[in-house]
């Protein structure tokens, strides 16, 4: 089973809904009113304290790296079924790369939260597509293209059954950079 899930929110493919709740997001201005409105939301030093719990877990857990991992959906495990498209949850996604497993954090309301794991023997390939599934060429340097959804894929093999993991972004540029850091994680 992946450890996230894209569901269909009010009937419709959920990537249909998070492109609507995220449409704009790649312009600078849409990006300084989201920091704006974050750092209104969390105020200065609860900011500063979600770093300071994110860099003592890397180090507990002796954290070989990190990197942002783009977007995704409420983790499995929490009924997204029943939820109306517009209160549903996008969650940013931070990797990182411990001795023998990728784990994946978002920041929660205390703390660090501990969202998935896998074993970095078990990464397969990495890939970047777009809304449809289609895959798209990597740029050969980083462009100011229109804001389309992409999203990085992470294949693996779970005791021998494929699954992937799907990370959005509004950047083909940083999406190719996820996938280079996902593949850079394989073991083995």
């Amino acid at each position: 089973m992946p450890v996230f899930a894209w569901p269909t929110a009010d009937g419709e493919p959920f990537l249909l809904v998070f492109d609507a709740l995220t449409q704009g997001s790649g312009s600078s201005p849409d990006r300084d009113e989201l920091a704006r409105l974050q750092a209104a939301r969390l105020g200065r030093g609860d900011e500063e304290r979600l770093k300071m719990a994110r860099t003592r877990w890397l180090e507990a857990n002796e954290a070989e790296r990190s990197f942002p991992c783009g977007s995704v959906p409420r983790p499995v495990g929490v009924d997204l079924m029943n939820v109306p498209a517009s209160e549903l949850a996008i969650i940013p996604i931070t990797a990182a790369v411990l001795l023998h497993e990728l784990v994946f954090l978002t920041d929660g309301d205390d703390d660090v939260e501990e969202v998935g794991r896998i074993p970095r023997a078990s990464i397969v390939d990495t890939d970047v597509v777009d809304a449809e599934g289609v895959h798209v060429p990597e740029p050969l340097q980083e462009t100011f293209e229109s804001p389309a959804l992409s999203l990085t894929v992470l294949r693996w093999s779970n005791n021998g059954v494929d699954e992937e993991e799907r990370f959005a972004f509004r950047s083909v540029w940083l999406a190719w950079r996820a996938a280079h850091k996902l593949r850079d994680a394989r073991q083995g």
